[in-house]
């Protein structure tokens, strides 16, 4: 009903500006005696509303969609004017009263006029439709699963600017998929590697547990021994589910931190403090820094614990003996610039850019394995990046193989 309303407003007052110009153009440039102009106003309402009120009707959506596609209504909409010119102009004479030799000549001049009109209509209305058509066909192969579908984009009109839009929406959805299959082959790789991770210690301590319960460990130190380290292998058993359960968290968008203002220079100290007694058994130095001017730091203490634990055990797992891994940070501005560096054998460049995804490993770049560092799941990194950007800020990698590698995050100063 509203709409109804405002279409009939519209409709009105563009009536009411076509009768005010014609009649002002009538009295201006048409000469029309002022005596005249009353009664010619009259008759413009009365045939004009008329007639208007009538091509209104056979205009609407409801009507034109009855005649077919894009060329049959726009031919419609031509006939219906040059009904409407025909119409208001034979009303007109017979109020003239013209003669019936002038009113035949005239009404056959409006209906070759009304029918050229028409072929016009046809003309333009034929490369619409085909652009049109063509847009049809597009949607329909991307339905079908095309996505290098690309229309040809002609012209400046709105169909160029739908084909366009059609051009973006095609290279969106293909930037979709590839990424869909990248993720889903990477799900894959996540799985495999999992698998095998979870399966490892869960075997590992199968065996050592089934061996004390046999009686293969004859004497107390040997039980003692091997149930040490199967509660090792279930230490790594526990830290590879805590890890995909934060990872989940990190995917899912369900990791909300609450930051607090807290001292980074404890939190280093701690760190470096914890990983020492493993340093010195793997005779690498252990090396931390922190500038003046570092603390407060915003940050949620123990999810950055766990970024600075797994880049620093990431470290000391590819740094050999008599090597150095450093924990630096210093301000910048707005920021605090956090750094881990190693001496180990580097990264090599086709594998940089895909350090931080889940369960990649870089075997070829960081092949070095050592006994008495417990093994990853490639999970580490992945997790590292995640709590770093919720934390909002950014890491990054340089590295160069032979030279080590720096991690560098950055965290907003309070």
């Amino acid at each position: 009903m509203r709409k109804s309303l405002r279409t009939a407003g519209i409709a009105l007052l563009f009536f009411a500006g076509s009768l005010g110009i014609t009649l002002l153009l009538a009295a201006t440039l048409f000469g029309v005696p002022e005596a005249d102009l009353g009664a010619v106003a009259l008759l413009l309402v009365a045939v004009g509303g008329g007639v208007g009120l009538l091509a209104l009707l056979l205009m609407r959506p409801a009507v034109l969609e009855r005649i077919g596609g894009v060329r049959g209504q726009l031919v419609g909409v031509g006939l219906i004017c040059s009904l409407l010119l025909v119409g208001m102009v034979l009303v007109g004479t017979r109020a003239m009263f013209l003669s019936e030799h002038d009113l035949s000549i005239l009404l056959t001049m409006l209906l070759f006029a009304a029918l050229l009109a028409v072929g016009f209509s046809l003309r333009g209305a034929a490369p619409m439709a085909r652009r049109i058509e063509r847009v049809r066909e597009g949607t329909e192969q991307l339905a079908n699963g095309e996505l290098e579908t690309e229309l040809p984009v002609e012209g400046h009109d709105e169909i160029a600017g739908l084909s366009a839009d059609f051009n973006r929406m095609a290279m969106a959805l293909k930037e979709a998929a590839a990424r869909e299959r990248e993720m889903e082959g990477t799900r894959r790789d996540l799985i495999a590697a999992v698998s095998h991770d979870l399966r490892t210690p869960l075997a590992s301590a199968r065996a050592l547990i089934e061996a004390v319960a046999d009686g293969v460990a004859a004497d107390p130190e040997t039980e003692t021994r091997y149930l040490s380290s199967a509660r090792n292998e279930l230490a790594n058993l526990g830290r590879l589910v805590d890890d995909l359960f934060e990872l989940a968290q990190i995917d899912a968008g369900g990791l909300r931190l609450e930051l607090e203002e807290a001292s980074l220079h404890d939190l280093i100290s701690d760190t470096l403090a914890s990983f020492r007694p493993q340093a010195e058994r793997q005779s690498v130095r252990l090396v931390g820094e922190v500038s003046e001017g570092v603390d407060p730091v915003l940050m949620n203490p123990p999810k950055l614990q766990r970024v600075l634990y797994n880049l620093v055990s990431n470290a000391l797992r590819h740094t050999p003996a008599d090597g150095t891994v450093a924990l630096r940070a210093e301000p910048d501005g707005e920021v605090v610039r956090v750094e881990v560096s190693d001496t180990g054998e580097g990264i090599a460049p086709d594998d940089l850019p895909r350090v931080f995804e889940r369960s990649y490993k870089g075997e070829k770049s960081r092949t070095r394995r050592r006994e008495d560092v417990a093994p990853g799941a490639g999970l580490g990194l992945a997790i590292a990046r995640g709590l770093v950007e919720a934390h909002g800020g950014q890491i990054s990698v340089e590295s160069r193989p032979g030279h080590g590698s720096r991690f560098r995050f950055t965290l907003n100063r309070a």
